[in-house]
């Protein structure tokens, strides 16, 4: 297990005075990436190595909120490495010891070259621990809107929403849709499937769906052949 220890800063939080769930992922992917990097294979050694670690799915639970000087403590772990794809959890916590979220992600290793996936092997995962933080909170692959989806205005990938790995930013994603879900809406579980990766200049056109108990966002190209994102999200007791 990786942890880090810091406070809450204005950049950070939003027009509430709330740290946005963005920036709950954001707070997560420094988390993982500082983990990488004291283990000798971040971003430098996996560029050399035409390599890069995508996050396919995400699921977050978020117990409280966080404001301006909170001092937290991000963690992470490994959980489990197979063939094609790998699982990490992350929390965050107050200065309680209390959880403020949780979250699983699974991954897969691609190379940069032909952003092709390519098999996991002993020296890709024998520099992390395996170690299971918490209970599985069920992340999963497979999510499906049982209602149509209405279409969006089209958006631009701006340039500054691309990272390192020169797609959009896995966090970015989550605030693109949170523009479509309702300003009154209240939510504390977040499950992200990416699908396919949006680059810079790319027209992406946003699809809503109001299900029966929680809220769709569905990004798509803009000639609807292939989704880039499903997210759902809802309000649920969390325990």
């Amino acid at each position: 297990m990786y942890t880090f220890d810091t406070i809450v800063t204005y950049s950070r939080i939003d027009g509430s005075g709330k740290v946005p769930y963005h920036e709950i992922l954001n707070y997560f992917q420094d988390c993982s990436t500082f983990h990488s990097e004291s283990l000798g294979v971040g971003v430098e050694y996996m560029k050399k190595e035409k390599r890069a670690w995508v996050v396919l799915a995400y699921k977050v639970q978020i117990y409280r909120d966080l404001h301006m000087g909170d001092k937290i403590q991000i963690g992470t772990s490994a959980l489990e490495f197979k063939k094609v794809f790998a699982t990490r959890q992350y929390f965050i916590k107050n200065e309680d010891g209390d959880y403020v979220a949780k979250a699983e992600t699974i991954w897969a290793l691609i190379d940069t070259e032909t952003r092709a996936p390519i098999r996991i092997t002993e020296e890709d995962s024998s520099a992390y621990t395996e170690e299971k933080m918490f209970e599985s909170i069920g992340v999963s692959r497979k999510m499906k809107f049982q209602t149509e989806g209405r279409e969006q205005k089209s958006m631009v990938i701006p340039k500054a929403f691309i990272d390192t790995n020169g797609h959009v930013n896995n966090a970015n994603y989550l605030l693109i849709a949170n523009e479509y879900l309702p300003k009154d809406s209240e939510y504390n579980q977040i499950e992200i499937v990416y699908n396919k990766e949006a680059v810079e200049g790319e027209s992406v056109v946003p699809y809503i769906h109001h299900e029966e108990d929680y809220m769709g966002v569905r990004l798509e190209d803009s000639v609807r052949t292939v989704s880039y994102t499903h997210l759902r999200a809802h309000e649920t007791t969390l325990h």
